[in-house]
């Protein structure tokens, strides 16, 4: 019976693990006499792209106008991600009177900003279990 149970266990935690892949974002145009860091999320269709709502976030110290970010277990699903250099590291994305942001910002597959965030179809990525996904964000 117990090793029964530890079958089950091991299987289930195996075919857990075997649905998330992995996504790496290459971010370009990186303004190295600015400093910061780099604000990397990636998001659900549902919550593209709500400041605090995203599944997951990653705060990287530039070191180069361009860096590599990955993101490990991402679970299998379609995502986009957004990126944008925190000039004074304070978490927050700064925007001038009307909303327009004046830090540096990105999205994935360059969706380009125009009134306001690029649509999530526009910024879709998609990943597969046990898949690496490479793209690259060019920040403006």
């Amino acid at each position: 019976m117990k090793r029964l149970f530890f079958c089950t266990a091991l299987l289930g935690s195996v075919t857990c693990y075997a649905q998330t892949g992995r996504l790496v974002v290459t971010v370009k145009g990186i303004n190295t006499t600015k400093g910061g860091e780099l604000a990397t999320a990636l998001f659900t269709k549902d919550n593209f792209p709500r400041t605090g709502k995203e599944a997951k976030g990653i705060y990287t110290t530039i070191t180069a106008d361009q860096m590599q970010v990955v993101f490990e277990q991402v679970p299998a699903g379609t995502y986009a991600v957004a990126v944008y250099q925190d000039t004074d590291r304070d978490h927050k994305l700064k925007t001038n009177l009307v909303g327009y942001p004046t830090e540096p910002l990105g999205f994935s597959r360059d969706a380009r900003i125009r009134l306001g965030p690029p649509a999530f179809s526009d910024a879709a990525l998609s990943i597969a279990a046990d898949q690496t996904v490479m793209t690259s964000v060019t920040l403006r």
